[in-house]
């Protein structure tokens, strides 16, 4: 492991208490459950998927646009289809390490409420990447699908 990487995880790390209260919040507003430390993933696994996907070719991509989270949690719902996946919101994710969710997820996730402007949805296989970005009362979320 590089030096400078090794410097980039202890920095992430010393950033959790400062963060914590916050990202668990919009966690728990996210999944309807309160968070459980042992579904994070280490710095280390969480840049390794991160690092994964940015090299796969896409076999589609879709934009859309909305005012309404509802729409959008239908979406997620749909594609997610039940299985596990990871979560990650705004920047917050970088010192925790993604949140493996397992259950279902709320219509209700405030964006001007909790100071929160992107979320990313993972599934577990790596297939696909949902990317929702809230821009002053606009959703934009971008399905893009790989080869597993």
């Amino acid at each position: 492991m590089k030096k400078e990487y090794k410097r980039e995880l202890l920095y992430r790390r010393g950033q959790v208490k400062i963060h914590q209260d916050r990202y668990f919040n919009k966690i728990q507003t996210f999944t309807n459950e309160a968070v459980k430390i042992d579904r994070f993933l280490s710095l280390e696994d969480t840049d390794l998927i991160i690092e994964k996907i940015k090299h796969k070719p896409i076999l589609a991509n879709v934009e859309e646009n909305t005012s309404d989270y509802k729409e959008v949690a239908n979406f997620i719902r749909t594609k997610v289809n039940s299985q596990p996946y990871y979560l990650l919101i705004d920047e917050e994710w970088k010192y925790f390490g993604a949140y493996r969710v397992l259950n279902d997820l709320s219509d209700k996730y405030n964006f001007d409420e909790l100071v929160s402007d992107e979320i990313r949805i993972i599934p577990d296989d790596l297939s696909f990447h949902i990317q929702i970005d809230y821009d002053f009362d606009e959703i934009t979320y971008e399905y893009k699908e790989w080869n597993k």
